[in-house]
């Protein structure tokens, strides 16, 4: 009877000393506040997408609106890509999200003025009627007067929440360059290069 082949002995799994896992504990403390900002990124990526894609939907016979549209489907884009540039503790990637947050506070400011500018100089809906019927114009004025109002009112809204709310955000992002490059120089360089890889902690 034949003996059984002799296998030759697995590879021992790597020892995991309580070193290591100190410092990985300590690294995940530390890596508090990139992951916040990749939630973040995400988040807001995610959303400017929706919020395009329905732009683009629903504006496809305006000319300004399909602009809107692929401009915020195009911020989307660069601010899911870099959030996983985030995730690889790149520091340009922070860099890169706050310059995006600036560009779309410019696009929507463009898109509100240049719709406050067609809300008061071009013909209003009503225009038509009130041409041929001097009651009805008497009429209609006040819808008219509270439409355009409302309409200056939004837009005006929409630059002030571009200023604040996507100069913030420019302004947060450019804040976690030196968080990560300080997590990188005080983390041990075996978890850094598992970060990288893909590993999250």
């Amino acid at each position: 009877m034949n003996a059984p082949p002799i296998l030759p002995a697995a590879a021992a799994p790597p020892q995991v000393s309580e070193e290591h896992l100190r410092q990985l504990a300590g690294a995940r403390v530390g890596a508090k506040k990139v992951r916040r900002a990749i939630f973040v990124a995400n988040f807001d990526g995610w959303s400017i997408g929706a919020f395009g894609g329905l732009t683009l939907l629903f504006g496809l016979t305006d000319p300004s609106s399909i602009v809107m549209g692929l401009g915020m489907l195009t911020v989307a884009w660069i601010e899911l890509r870099a959030a996983a540039g985030l995730r690889r503790l790149d520091p340009l990637a922070a860099r890169t999200l706050g310059m995006n947050q600036l560009g779309l506070a410019t696009l929507l400011i463009l898109y509100a003025l240049w719709r406050i500018y067609a809300v008061s100089t071009r013909a209003g809906p009503y225009d038509a009627i009130k041409a041929n019927d001097a009651q009805m114009a008497h009429m209609l004025q006040p819808i008219e007067d509270l439409t355009r109002i409302v309409s200056l009112a939004l837009y005006g809204a929409l630059i002030f929440v571009a200023v604040f709310a996507q100069g913030g955000l420019a302004l947060y992002y450019f804040s976690r360059v030196k968080h990560i490059e300080a997590y990188v120089s005080r983390t041990p360089p075996w978890i850094v290069k598992l970060q990288q890889s893909g590993i999250a902690l």
